[in-house]
């Protein structure tokens, strides 16, 4: 399931262990939009977050999980279990997907 409005998102917590794989991003984020057409290559099930899509408390829950996570507010974040990759990279992803 992708996680296109408010409508479709509970919270933060209630996404991480549904899926391997979660994406936080922007929909006008071609890193982003990369990085999802990488791992769904790689056949990884990935539930994606699109912050830009959610509102008020919801889109704060969100922010204040990336920075948790990352200490950044930067995406695409990609998370798997306790390991994460911020940014594309190729070779940080290959190594989450294997982990």
């Amino acid at each position: 399931m992708l996680y296109q409005s408010a409508q479709d998102f509970k919270s933060p917590d209630q996404i991480l262990g549904m899926a391997d794989i979660t994406l936080y991003g922007l929909t006008t984020c071609p890193h982003c939009k990369r990085t999802l057409e990488y791992l769904k290559t790689a056949k990884a099930e990935v539930e994606v977050v699109w912050v830009d899509k959610l509102e008020g408390e919801e889109r704060k829950k969100v922010i204040d999980k990336i920075y948790s996570i990352s200490k950044s507010y930067s995406v695409p974040l990609i998370v798997k279990g306790e390991r994460w990759v911020l940014g594309f990279n190729r070779d940080k992803l290959d190594e989450l997907l294997r982990s």
